[in-house]
């Protein structure tokens, strides 16, 4: 078994997407690539900078995760291949 690291994933959706749709979404990807979600972190809807994809607020969640760095790549390319999702940060903490 590979070794176990912590990660914080902060993601961004639109408004428009249902805040508990967003979370179970989010949390679906994480066990499907078998990382621990160990707390949520719920931002809500805030204004972002600058518009993303059209879109000048968000709703913020942030996400503390236990999992292997294979997990964790796997789970980067779901995330990147997320028409619903405007944006991401993932980091090893």
């Amino acid at each position: 078994m590979g070794s176990v690291n912590k990660y914080e994933l902060v993601v961004i959706y639109p408004v428009s997407e249902n805040e508990i749709g967003a979370e179970k979404a989010i949390t679906e990807k994480c066990k499907k690539r078998a990382l621990k979600v160990i707390d949520i972190d719920k931002w809500g809807t805030k204004t972002m900078a600058y518009e993303i994809k059209k879109q000048s607020k968000g709703y913020y969640l942030k996400l503390n995760l236990e999992g292997s760095p294979s997990s964790v790549k796997e789970l980067e390319r779901d995330l990147q291949m997320d028409d619903k999702m405007l944006r991401f940060l993932l980091i090893r903490i």
